[in-house]
């Protein structure tokens, strides 16, 4: 069972979020709309909170600048199947390469949830939260992992100030704290859980 949290800053742009789940290739179960939350961390955090792990075995996290290709859902869901992998993400379109810090879109595993937790608030509003995370799956055993051979479209509505600040100034004012988070997740001096 899959649910969805989608995350519509700003341009309030549900227009996507219908186009997604129109080619989705798989029935959503549970879909979660959040509306300008402060801090993307929280918002995610928030919407987890409301989804009962007892009947939804993914989360897919998506925002309003991402156009999946056909079929996106069965496919994440077929591809989560080895139960090795703990996130996953179709790659955006211009993405070459076999990074383990996915971003874009991504599906998460209901052992995830059980293993990681929430995502980190402390990056809030708005930083390296997707990276953060991989980082703390890939620390509790799990795989991070682009789905191969397909593409997302990233129809760029979001430049720098879209959520109502500057997103390069805020990446730069936590990357410290991530890179420090990073090492002290990989050597084990920070705990990678943290509650939801």
């Amino acid at each position: 069972m899959n649910a969805i949290i989608y995350l519509n800053y700003e341009n309030r742009n549900s227009e996507t979020l219908s186009n997604n789940i129109e080619r989705a290739g798989k029935n959503i179960n549970y879909i979660k709309l959040l509306m300008n939350e402060d801090g993307i961390a929280n918002a995610i955090n928030k919407g987890l909170r409301l989804i009962n792990f007892d009947k939804i075995d993914y989360v897919t996290i998506m925002g309003n600048d991402i156009i999946e290709p056909d079929n996106w859902l069965q496919i994440r869901n077929e591809f989560m199947q080895d139960k090795t992998i703990g996130i996953c993400s179709i790659p955006l379109d211009g993405f070459n390469g076999d990074s383990l810090d996915l971003i874009g879109n991504f599906t998460i595993s209901k052992e995830v949830i059980l293993r990681v937790g929430a995502f980190n608030e402390e990056l809030d509003p708005y930083g390296a939260i997707d990276l953060d995370y991989c980082t703390r799956v890939r620390a509790s055993g799990l795989h991070t992992k682009y789905i191969p051979s397909i593409k997302a479209s990233h129809i760029e509505q979001n430049g720098i100030d879209a959520y109502g600040y500057n997103k390069m100034d805020l990446v730069k004012k936590t990357w410290d704290l991530h890179t420090k988070n990073v090492s002290d997740y990989s050597n084990g001096t920070k705990a990678y859980y943290i509650p939801l």
